[in-house]
């Protein structure tokens, strides 16, 4: 069942900060009402207050040292519906009709081990909304496929948000302490520039290689859903100040106003390792293995490659978390297949990853980012590319010089 539309419709999430006391949800609700019309349809998707999750944890640690999956998701669980309950009545305070709808309320159903959100009724949603209410909305707890309380994992909140407003074909607005998406990190390069718009491609590719602010999968779904989503400052009612993501069908039919650069912005991911593993037999069952080791421990892993050898050996590496590797290497020296293999492991290094889709109609970036490493004598490992994106790891202590470099190199 679709909701009717209304002048504007919006399905807003908050971050755990911007509402991490009293007085954020307070702040928030007002600013909810001085900005909301009374035809104005919408949704607010919330999760736990700032460190709840830590604080709960660490009281659960107190009470027993067996902490079962089923009592920590109850527990968390609290957590968000805390957070959904006191926005509503801080909401009703302003004189908005609101109503806290929890996630067990929306069928939000996540699949286990991985919490990946499988689908969500939202009939309840837009109950509450054809009575003309906001609806609060817990974004991190659902239920499993048996009928559990589950948890949707992290950045489970911004899934729940654009799943919300997938189903009832409106945007999505995020919303965090920054105020926009910026070509790098500015706390790396004080120079950074605001990003505007940006193509679901180009923002898939710099929140998997280490901007952080909105969840991979979530981009991932509003892309398939056509979703347009708004990222800004909580509080700030001024949208040219935050960053929208866009399909490029749009910015080219709209002639939305992009600049013409090969690169729109930089990743940089902290803590790497790189793992390579020689003199393979050439029958691919050691390779087999790793990656099926890999997926049972749950370990993501970026920038795969492989070499045959003249003697009919090969050698893969790739790369992946340092904490996942400390992982994967024991699993790997305590397994036989691997008797014979030999397993390097590169660690403390950093992902550096520049992102645009104006690379594929600029050439010559590559040769210019090789450049650039050189003559500022950093030195690199890996080097992966995609069609819009290329990433190198370099050693940590080269990560700052490298990303200034590449910064001016590329005006960003």
């Amino acid at each position: 069942m679709k909701w009717e539309a209304r002048k504007i419709n919006t399905v807003q999430k908050y971050n755990d900060r911007s509402l991490d006391s009293i007085e954020k949800i307070k702040a928030v609700a007002g600013h909810i009402a001085r900005n909301k019309k009374p035809e104005d349809g919408l949704v607010v998707v919330v999760s736990a207050m700032g460190d709840t999750a830590g604080r709960l944890i660490a009281m659960a640690k107190e009470a027993g040292s067996q902490l079962k999956k089923s009592e920590i998701d109850m527990l968390l669980a609290t957590g968000d519906q805390q957070t959904v309950a006191l926005l509503a009545i801080a909401l009703q305070a302003e004189g908005v009709d609101a109503q806290a709808v929890a996630g067990l309320q929306t069928d939000l159903v996540v699949d286990n081990p991985y919490a990946n959100v499988k689908c969500l009724d939202t009939s309840l949603i837009e109950r509450v909304l054809s009575e003309g209410k906001v609806a609060v909305v817990s974004g991190f707890q659902g239920i499993s496929e048996d009928g559990d309380l589950s948890l949707a994992g992290e950045g489970g909140s911004d899934i729940t948000a654009v799943g919300i407003a997938a189903q009832l074909e409106w945007n999505c607005e995020i919303y965090s302490e920054a105020e926009c998406m910026y070509t790098v990190d500015p706390s790396i390069y004080p120079q950074a520039r605001q990003i505007s718009i940006i193509t679901y491609e180009e923002m898939m590719e710099v929140a998997n290689l280490g901007a952080d602010k909105i969840e991979t999968r979530a981009i991932e779904l509003a892309k398939k859903c056509n979703v347009r989503l708004y990222y800004g400052k909580s509080l700030e009612s001024d949208k040219s100040k935050g960053t929208y993501i866009v399909n490029k069908e749009l910015i080219a039919t709209q002639n939305l106003l992009v600049e013409d650069a090969p690169i729109t912005g930089m990743g940089i991911e902290d803590d790497i390792s790189i793992f390579t593993l020689r003199n393979i037999p050439s029958d691919g069952k050691a390779v087999a293995e790793c990656f099926h080791i890999l997926g049972e421990l749950g370990i993501v892993v970026d920038m795969i490659s492989q070499q045959m050898a003249q003697d009919g050996t090969c050698t893969v590496s790739f790369s992946c978390d340092m904490e996942d590797g400390d992982r994967l290497e024991s699993a790997l020296a305590s397994n036989e297949v691997f008797s014979g293999i030999i397993v390097d492991r590169e660690s403390n290094l950093a992902m550096i990853s520049l992102v645009g889709v104006g690379m594929a109609t600029h050439a010559g970036v590559s040769g210019k980012v090789f450049k650039v490493l050189a003559e500022n004598g950093v030195k690199y490992y890996h080097i992966t590319t995609s069609e819009i994106s290329i990433s190198v790891t370099v050693e940590i202590e080269q990560k700052l010089s490298a990303a200034i470099a590449l910064c001016r190199e590329f005006n960003l």
